[in-house]
């Protein structure tokens, strides 16, 4: 049976054009054995590398990644069975169930009830023997909350764009009202199905791009991206409810109380966030692996400029190719004809 990539809702994704990507790279008959992929984010390359045969290493920053990580490029072997699924949905009446969402995130995001269901959903997961497994539902989790979501992000107190009744141009409105239980069955299923080995030893590590001690033939970098136009809003504004989510305990300490959408600041960065700080980051990176055959995504309007990209690539010696890619729209984008995907190839 064909796999098929993981289901992915978020911004920036590579999902659409990873075939592409991919084409570049066997087009320069690059010889690589071993793949970092230091932004993991939705495991997009990841796991296509790993489909690819490679020994593939998934890193990210964030917990809630690195878990998405854990699932399927680390994991080749367990699955959730239905008895797993059946627990992870049931409220258990001997076991004192804590209501961290529902008590503080009413109105924001989702409804009541279902504020109610993820904070029993996640104490359950938590009960779960296998640390693979309980990364496997916080997956079905992470999907089944974005997938109720305007714009599948967190960064805005928006729960009124789905609860109006109004005519509406974008989302889904029948997916905004399905059953939340019977939406995280659905992902249980679907991240089973992800599941596969390729007889490699593949990892998942938690750590930043900066710090990150892992090594590889061929790393893979997609940063996060700033434009030149308009307002940043960070990788972890736009997901910092996943980030609460798989910090259970700790996160309702966290929460910034002046943000009407309540974000969680626990293992906020700004690392390649800022525009004060981005090419130094990446100039400090390309060096960190200058003696590895790099892969390098990017965006044609973003900061730094390819200009500056390429002057970066120069300065560390690196020889590249540059590779424009047939434009793609990104959920939050779609009318922007200008902006085209770039992938360099640094050897």
């Amino acid at each position: 049976m064909k796999q098929k990539l993981p289901v992915t809702r978020y911004y920036g994704s590579k999902r659409k054009i990873i075939d592409t990507i991919w084409d570049v790279i066997e087009k320069e008959k690059l010889e690589f054995h071993s793949v970092l992929d230091l932004f993991g984010g939705t495991g997009t390359f990841a796991y296509k590398a790993k489909l690819e045969g490679k020994q593939v290493i998934y890193n990210d920053i964030f917990k809630f990644n690195h878990l998405i990580g854990k699932a399927f490029i680390q994991n080749s072997t367990i699955k959730l069975t239905q008895s797993d699924i059946s627990f992870l949905i049931t409220k258990h009446q001997k076991f004192h169930y804590k209501y961290y969402v529902k008590d503080h995130y009413h109105d924001i995001y989702f409804l009541d009830d279902e504020n109610e269901l993820i904070d029993i959903i996640v104490q359950n997961i938590a009960q779960l023997k296998s640390p693979t497994k309980q990364a496997m539902a916080f997956y079905a989790l992470f999907q089944t909350t974005l997938i109720k979501r305007p714009f599948n992000t967190f960064h805005r107190k928006n729960l009124l764009l789905r609860t109006r009744d109004v005519k509406r141009t974008f989302g889904n409105k029948v997916t905004w009202e399905k059953d939340l239980i019977e939406t995280f069955q659905k992902f249980c299923v679907d991240v089973n199905s992800y599941v596969f080995s390729n007889t490699q030893k593949n990892k998942a590590i938690n750590s930043s791009a900066l710090k990150c001690k892992a090594t590889a033939d061929l790393v893979y970098i997609d940063p996060p991206y700033i434009s030149r136009n308009g307002s940043h809003v960070d990788y972890h504004s736009r997901y910092h409810f996943l980030e609460g989510l798989v910090n259970y305990d700790n996160f309702i300490e966290t929460i910034n109380q002046n943000k009407i959408n309540k974000e969680v600041m626990i293992n906020k960065s700004l690392e390649f966030e800022s525009k004060h700080t981005i090419l130094n980051d990446i100039d400090r990176l390309i060096s960190k692996y200058k003696d590895k055959v790099i892969v390098f995504s990017y965006r044609n309007n973003g900061i730094p400029s390819p200009q500056e990209l390429k002057e970066i690539f120069h300065t560390n010696g690196k020889s590249y190719k540059e590779y424009i890619l047939n434009n793609h729209s990104y959920a939050l984008n779609k009318s922007n004809s200008k902006l085209h995907e770039l992938l360099y190839i640094l050897i």
